[in-house]
């Protein structure tokens, strides 16, 4: 593994494996789009095994019920933790665009990502 300055600068290093990638479909695009659909479903299955022990531990000791899920309404505390949550999650997806870009050496404004995320975020 290498690593290179990510789109955001030094700050942020993005890793890579040496060499050649391997290429499973005749378009380049294809692969990243499998690779961030993976990277997705990860994060999907592990979100929801820590969901259904929430969910369990909290009828098992008859905390809440799912109507009070339901009806929950988060403060600003938690929509921020939220917010960076889903931050953190569409870095991690389209982190083999970024690792492709810095393979490359390609520069790219990282205001552009943080305006899609901001605007994500905002609804």
């Amino acid at each position: 593994m290498v690593a290179a300055p990510g789109t955001a600068g030094a700050k942020e290093k993005v890793w890579f494996a040496k060499g050649k990638q391997p290429q499973f479909h005749d378009d380049r695009a294809i692969d990243q789009l499998m690779a961030m659909v993976v990277a997705m479903t990860a994060e999907i299955s592990i979100l929801r095994e820590r969901l259904d022990t929430h969910e369990r531990l909290a009828a098992a000791k008859g905390v809440f019920s799912p109507p009070d899920v339901d009806e929950f309404l988060p403060g600003p505390e938690a929509m921020a933790e939220r917010s960076a949550q889903r931050t953190r999650l569409m870095r991690k997806v389209f982190r083999v665009l970024k690792e492709d870009l810095a393979r490359y050496d390609v520069k790219v404004d990282e205001a552009g990502l943080d305006k899609v995320i901001t605007e994500i975020n905002d609804g």
